[in-house]
């Protein structure tokens, strides 16, 4: 479908009128259940290499520090953990990179991404991108690497949150990473009151674009009034408030999904609160909010993993929880 085709003016959904109302606030983001189990991902690192971004998104809830302040972590520290970690963890092993800001911009990513590839070879990467920055051709083997690139809805609407001239980019971005063999591409979807209720023209275009080659994720984002509760617990959580008021409840974006699509599309949730590592600039947590904190990247390994094992009080009287 093309972006004449779909003549958005905001809003579609009325604007949230309950950004103050603790009652509510609880709801976004997650799904509510405190009773949730925590479970401990042993086998799974989560990487926050750079907090430079080269996008302003609205609704973007980390701490995207630019310029020389910015939070950078060196890629000899890095990778000397990651092997470390790979020679006392069975497979499956799995690292998500993520990060406060874009990880392509890290000037030794796709170096870290192939030195672990020749290291560890058992060792699964994922990484998340906007997708607009074209650094494909330095990776050495795509078909070992899988996808979670971010667009949030049909062109108007994403570019409404992550900025112009940034949608054609990022789907040209997740075609050439599938024509160049990645092993998955993965389109995560920030919902809002907006988007939500145009998932089948999103995707029919991402369809168009990219043939049946990808898989869609939904996820409800934070808003002001959770966020507000660890500002002061984590560095890695925005200093400023975001632009929420186009964030939908995951109650309400549930009952969409259902009512209106009849469960074609799903939220994602889990069953159980994950703790991980999650390496960044301020040292080693326990997921990648940054709040809880076990210790820095020189530490044994066998003393985080049994430091996050003891981790579930701290979890739960996190703030967030429960988080996912």
């Amino acid at each position: 479908m093309s972006e004449q085709a779909v003549r958005v003016s905001l809003p579609i959904l009325p604007a949230r009128t309950d950004a103050g109302s603790p009652t509510q606030s609880r709801l976004w983001h997650s799904s509510g259940e405190s009773s949730k189990p925590v479970k401990i991902l042993s086998q799974h690192l989560y990487i926050e290499p750079i907090s430079s971004c080269n996008l302003h998104c609205r609704m973007c809830y980390t701490n995207v520090v630019n310029g020389p302040s910015r939070r950078l972590l060196e890629a000899e520290p890095i990778v000397d953990f990651v092997l470390r970690y790979a020679n006392v963890t069975a497979a499956p092993f799995s690292i998500y990179w993520c990060g406060t800001g874009e990880v392509m911009l890290h000037r030794s990513f796709p170096d870290m991404v192939n030195r672990i590839q020749a290291g560890a070879p058992q060792v699964e990467q994922i990484i998340q991108t906007n997708g607009t920055v074209k650094r494909l051709a330095e990776f050495q083997d795509l078909t070992r690497i899988d996808f979670r690139v971010s667009i949030d809805g049909v062109k108007p609407l994403h570019e409404w949150h992550r900025g112009p001239k940034t949608y054609d980019r990022t789907v040209a971005f997740c075609r050439d990473a599938l024509d160049r063999g990645c092993r998955s591409m993965n389109i995560r979807c920030l919902v809002t009151l907006d988007n939500i209720v145009l998932l089948d023209e999103f995707a029919a275009d991402l369809t168009a674009a990219l043939g049946p080659r990808y898989t869609l994720s939904l996820t409800v984002p934070y808003a002001n009034p959770a966020l507000s509760r660890v500002r002061a617990a984590s560095a890695l959580i925005n200093r400023n408030e975001i632009e929420d008021n186009r964030i939908i409840t995951f109650e309400e974006a549930a009952r969409i999904c259902k009512e209106r699509y009849q469960g074609r599309y799903t939220l994602a949730v889990d069953d159980e609160v994950d703790n991980y590592l999650s390496l960044s600039s301020g040292g080693v947590y326990t997921c990648c909010e940054g709040v809880v904190r076990i210790g820095d990247l020189a530490d044994p390994i066998e003393t985080l993993i049994e430091r996050m094992a003891g981790s579930e009080a701290a979890c739960r009287s996190c703030a967030l929880f429960p988080c996912q």
